[in-house]
């Protein structure tokens, strides 16, 4: 064969010999290829040993892409579906080709994007449950797709784009496999007015429904029954229709939730705080609430609006508090069982910011918020008439007013340790920052009642700042009382980083004390005895199973405090 197409090229022919000649030696050549790759090692491997590498191929690019089917992909919309590795495959030869088409699995993560693409990989995956994501851009063609695949969809997301529409009509195709639904609306414009709660997927009860997320939603929310859901994200809500009554409208969807673990809201309006309610919506099933970029009021809405387990996690972040009024809640929180299970308190009040974060065994509420002027000494003033927590026996503050102390110690009668944590360069004057540490003295020097009867460590750290700027013979005289009234403190920690040398200053200023103390006076220059760290329990990879958080929205991995704290960010738990 070789002989005869080396004669034919010295041979003058014409093009339709040349065309035969060219035709038969890439035929030939693929033989050859195809022979050769019979001998190669992998080749031998059977096809289901096959698919199977390739579908390790797959998820080893899905897992490194981490999270292409969640909310800040879908609604940012930055990185296509990438296909890229399944076209390799199907190039590198015949047979590789084949067995890659003839894997459904390999092919169930559409995107409409391209939308070759989305043809291709519903003819691929067969009978396969799929994961879609469309958009409105092309609304005919999106609802031909739901109409025709919706029975094997296990997952699907919906983006509004780039004009509003109602999506309703498109989810009314039977769903017998979904999962996940996320609908999040980019787009401009809203839709015409329309009936607020409706029925989606032809039926009342979705069994199968795991997870839903509603973005940029402002005309409807779904009236159906959801017994398996355990996930709901609502972020960005608006419109008329839901702020004239947003409680209301939360309740219902709320009741149809039962199986409810982890809810996540954000955008509440002022005008979600006017809404009334009567009755509460009990979630047994709830570990985490959480509720960010909201007002302040709106936010403590929500939370009075559920009754939650006594070992949830309630996290209300980024919230902005509007005015004096807005501060006090006019309202009973229903979950006191959660509340009177928290024995830890963190609280950082620094001119318009609070950092509030309570932790129980297996509870916590952590509330960040800012205001437009410093209402937080009032609102702490009431804070055991708005979220008793009877229970704290541990402390941990740092406050820039001199009243917030005094009216916060006298609401945990079981406080076991107080420790404090006081920044000179916070105050205005080395006289408002006396006056801090005078007015903590005074309270717990008190005799009638006697404040915080069973405390018995007090924690003081400071920075670079003199012995005689703490007040000692003040200090001294709040020892010497507790001890005169019965109650005397077991032991004082003082951490003032001033450097070894400095030490003994203090030593000598306070160590008139120890004669008061049960235990022991212990001074010394390490920086770190009132640490303020975020807590593992707060960090719970399932609450983002379905959806990753975008960032500015509360994702799970932000702590901060008003005050630049090194330590706050080390991944470890102090003695405290």
């Amino acid at each position: 064969m070789f002989h005869a197409l080396t004669s034919a090229c010295n041979i003058s022919l014409g093009r339709e010999e040349l065309t035969q000649a060219d035709t038969l030696v890439s035929q030939t050549l693929l033989q050859i290829r195809a022979q050769l790759n019979l001998l190669s090692p992998i080749d031998k491997l059977p096809p289901e040993i096959l698919a199977q590498c390739f579908e390790h191929v797959k998820s080893q690019f899905w897992n490194n892409r981490g999270n292409d089917l969640q909310i800040e992909y879908r609604t940012l919309r930055k990185h296509p579906i990438e296909v890229r590795p399944l076209m390799t495959i199907t190039h590198v030869c015949k047979r590789w080709r084949d067995v890659a088409l003839g894997t459904p699995t390999l092919w169930t993560n559409i995107d409409d994007d391209r939308p070759a693409h989305i043809e291709a990989s519903l003819t691929h995956s067969g009978n396969a449950p799929i994961s879609v994501h469309l958009t409105t851009k092309d609304f005919s063609r999106t609802a031909l797709v739901l109409s025709t695949h919706g029975h094997r969809i296990k997952r699907l997301d919906l983006t509004v784009y780039p004009q509003a529409c109602f999506v309703p009509p498109l989810l009314q195709f039977e769903a017998p496999l979904l999962e996940c639904l996320t609908v999040c609306s980019e787009a401009k414009s809203p839709p015409p007015a329309e009936q607020f709660t409706t029925m989606l997927f032809r039926t009342r009860v979705v069994d199968k429904l795991r997870a839903l997320a509603l973005v940029g939603i402002n005309s409807w929310l779904p009236g159906n029954q959801f017994p398996q859901l355990t996930h709901l994200h609502l972020s960005n809500i608006s419109g008329r229709i839901i702020l004239d009554d947003t409680m209301r409208h939360f309740k219902h969807l709320l009741l149809n939730t039962p199986a409810l673990q982890y809810l996540f809201v954000s955008g509440l309006s002022r005008g979600a705080a006017v809404t009334s309610v009567t009755d509460t919506v009990r979630l047994p099933a709830l570990r985490r609430l959480t509720c960010t970029q909201s007002t302040f009021l709106s936010a403590f809405r929500l939370f009075a609006l559920l009754e939650l387990p006594d070992d949830a996690m309630v996290r209300l972040d980024m919230m902005e508090c509007l005015s004096a009024t807005d501060s006090i809640l006019p309202f009973q929180i229903p979950s006191r069982g959660l509340l009177s299970s928290l024995d830890n308190l963190e609280l950082v009040s620094e001119g318009e910011d609070l950092h509030l974060i309570a932790e129980g065994p297996k509870s916590g509420l952590w509330i960040q918020a800012d205001s437009v002027e410093d209402y937080w000494g009032l609102w702490l003033a009431q804070l055991d008439t708005m979220l008793p927590m009877p229970s704290i026996e541990r402390l941990l503050v740092s406050v820039t007013d001199p009243e917030i102390i005094p009216r916060l110690l006298r609401q945990f009668p079981r406080l076991d340790r107080l420790s404090v944590y006081l920044d000179e360069e916070a105050f205005e004057t080395s006289d408002e920052f006396q006056l801090v540490l005078r007015s903590l003295y005074s309270v717990l020097e008190e005799a009638d009642p006697v404040v915080c009867p069973q405390l018995q460590e007090f924690d003081l750290q400071v920075y670079m700042v003199p012995p005689e700027r703490l007040a000692p013979a003040a200090f001294v005289e709040m020892v010497k009382a507790r001890q005169a009234h019965g109650h005397p403190l077991d032991a004082v920690i003082l951490d003032v980083n001033y450097g070894i040398e400095g030490v003994e200053g203090f030593e000598d200023a306070f160590g008139p004390a120890e004669e008061y103390l049960t235990h022991y006076l212990d001074v010394h220059s390490r920086y770190g005895l009132c640490a303020f760290y975020m807590n593992m329990v707060w960090q719970d990879p399932e609450e983002e199973r379905w959806w990753r958080v975008p960032e500015g929205e509360g994702a799970i991995d932000t702590y901060t405090v008003p005050f630049e704290d090194p330590l706050a960010i080390y991944d470890y738990e102090p003695s405290f």
